[in-house]
């Protein structure tokens, strides 16, 4: 049974989580998956990258605390990084961001250095005041998350505004998507539908709520520089840019 400080401290913890959630700002749009590999840090970044090419300000911040990648395709890590304020290695004013190039417009990157390398603990009790942050200084906050079930995906995925499950169009994918669906379900969480990453000429498995299907293309990786093509460009960010219209409407 618990005690009266620690039902206390969990009335606390509901109270910012309430108000994070009615707090005005931007939208934070969470992308988890089942498992890893569906290629969700490439979903987030090309998905922030077409919202700001709509001319919302978009920042895409890498929730991946133990391997992240935003850092990869961004090209640089700053000195101070979300998980240097998770662990208290620096305030949170102090978090840099990377400013990306994307087409005419620009998005905002915040990588994460891994708890690997930084061999500290990160403190997710820190995760609401850094939103409500963040949500004062852009219209779209995009969140990679770490893949499969854990505190520290399930936490993100309850301070989010709109959850779309990322999956990658083979069976063993799919299974896991549901099964996280559900999960998510049990706890009050409804998705808003299923991003199929990798689908070849034909979808193998048959999904339901399923929002958006990306096609298989190694020129994915290309990023940011596909979105600065001005002609032959791949048809995947035709998705991508129905994709961000999708998340105006229902976000």
């Amino acid at each position: 049974m618990m005690s009266i400080d620690e039902l206390l401290n969990k009335l606390r913890k509901i109270i910012i989580t309430y108000e994070l959630l009615r707090s005005p700002g931007g939208r934070t749009i969470a992308l988890p998956s089942g498992k890893g590999g569906v290629g969700k840090t490439l979903v987030t970044l090309h998905l922030s990258a077409a919202l700001s090419l709509q001319g919302f300000s978009v920042a895409a911040l890498d929730f991946n605390f133990a391997l992240p990648n935003l850092q990869f395709y961004a090209k640089e890590l700053p000195s101070t990084t979300i998980t240097h304020y998770l662990c208290g290695l620096c305030d949170l004013d102090d978090i840099e961001y990377v400013k990306v190039k994307v087409g005419y417009s620009y998005i905002h990157v915040y990588p994460s250095k891994s708890i690997v390398d930084l061999e500290r603990k990160i403190d997710l009790e820190k995760l609401p005041n850094l939103l409500k942050n963040v949500k004062t200084r852009y219209d779209y906050i995009v969140l990679d998350l770490s893949p499969g079930i854990s505190k520290y995906s399930m936490y993100p995925i309850m301070l989010a505004d709109c959850v779309f499950v990322v999956t990658a169009d083979e069976k063993a994918s799919y299974l896991d998507a549901t099964k996280l669906s559900k999960i998510l379900e049990v706890n009050g969480i409804y998705i808003k539908g299923y991003i199929v990453n990798k689908v070849e000429k034909k979808v193998r498995v048959n999904l339901d709520k399923v929002v958006c299907k990306i096609p298989f293309d190694q020129k994915i990786r290309n990023f940011p520089e596909v979105w600065s093509k001005k002609i032959l460009k791949p048809n995947f960010l035709k998705c991508f840019v129905e994709l961000a219209e999708l998340v105006v409407q229902v976000c």
